[in-house]
């Protein structure tokens, strides 16, 4: 998967440099949340924050004229995506075509239609062909895995494991030995005490990346958890996918829940202030690249980072439908009350 790729020395540091960047031409309507985790995507991205920030803008305003009106990534998600293009040195409009034409393998392929999920695994399997068209047997490779995952999860799997299957496409193992490992991980997870769900399968998706057994796994997501309660932190379910994350760090708990909380306090000096789970995401999204770059090889930060930005792209869709879940209930109870 190649990439136009530079860890630098200091990723908190390097992350606020983008988003100060990013954020100085926001504007009051502007989505905050997107700028945000546009700047986790785009710390390996090597040049001056400015000329980074700025390129990133030009590729959200291509990706939105390319997109159309009502185009699946016509929204503050383009940012993310922007991010992604300039760091892989892609353009919106070769991407797009790409889209249009993968999704149409996909339909024959029968997979499922979801418009934001298909286009991040296009994404992701763009990235790994390097740009290269992608091929028939990477999406039947795809669909392979998805019917696996719902071999073991029927009711969990859905379009959003899309990104995840098309990650694993081109592992040397077989489908069904990485279903069977997946599916051990989370069971694992879950005898050690974290709830069954689909929080749950994303973790067990991601930590199969961290090539370690499951056991190793499961021992350090729970020392990790048990590490940040003593700090009095909390994980909810919401938090399994970067806990995931953080587990793939060959580190003491203390060590990585340390550096998570005194990054912690630098996302909470962000200006508008970030809500607890964003400053707990993002200060584990830069933690993970400080951490690793003094660790695991290229192949597996490379691998993990493209699941992480695809995760913040789910993130920051999800936080967009909370935030508008939120105004809607707040006008529907104000018209209750002037009525």
């Amino acid at each position: 998967m190649a990439q136009n790729f530079e860890l630098p020395e200091d990723p908190v540091s390097r992350f606020r440099e983008l988003y100060d960047a990013l954020n100085a031409d926001r504007g009051w309507m502007g989505d905050a949340s997107s700028l945000r985790f546009s700047a986790v995507t785009a710390i390996s991205c090597p040049g001056h924050a400015r000329d980074v920030a700025s390129a990133i803008r030009k590729m959200a305003d291509e990706i939105k004229n390319e997109s159309g009106w009502f185009g699946a990534l016509n929204s503050s998600l383009r940012f993310i995506v922007g991010a992604m293009l300039v760091l892989h040195e892609d353009n919106a409009r070769d991407f797009l075509v790409e889209v249009k034409r993968v999704r149409e393998m996909f339909r024959e392929a029968g997979l499922r239609r979801s418009t934001i999920y298909e286009t991040m695994a296009i994404l992701v399997l763009r990235m790994k062909a390097d740009k290269a068209p992608v091929s028939d047997r990477s999406v039947q490779e795809l669909k392979e895995m998805y019917e696996e995952m719902k071999r073991h999860h029927w009711w969990l799997t859905g379009p959003d494991d899309f990104p995840a299957c098309a990650i694993l496409v081109g592992e040397k193992a077989s489908v069904q030995q990485i279903g069977a490992d997946i599916e051990e991980i989370y069971q694992t997870l879950n005898a050690s005490g974290f709830a069954k769900g689909d929080r749950l399968q994303t973790a067990a998706n991601i930590l199969y990346l961290a090539r370690v057994h499951a056991a190793m796994a499961a021992s350090r997501y729970a020392a990790l958890t048990a590490t940040f309660k003593e700090h009095g932190v909390s994980i909810w379910q919401s938090d399994y996918d970067e806990l995931a994350i953080l587990s793939f760090l060959d580190h003491s708990a203390k060590h990585v829940v340390d550096s998570v909380l005194r990054h912690r306090r630098i996302m909470e000096s962000l200006k508008p202030k970030p809500d607890r789970s964003l400053t707990f995401n993002l200060a584990s999204s830069t933690t993970f690249l400080e951490l690793a770059r003094l660790g695991k090889d290229l192949k597996v930060v490379t691998d993990a980072k493209a699941l992480l930005d695809m995760q913040a792209i789910i993130n920051a869709q999800q936080a967009a439908a909370a935030a508008a879940a939120a105004s809607a209930a707040a006008a529907a109870s104000s018209a209750s009350a002037a009525g």
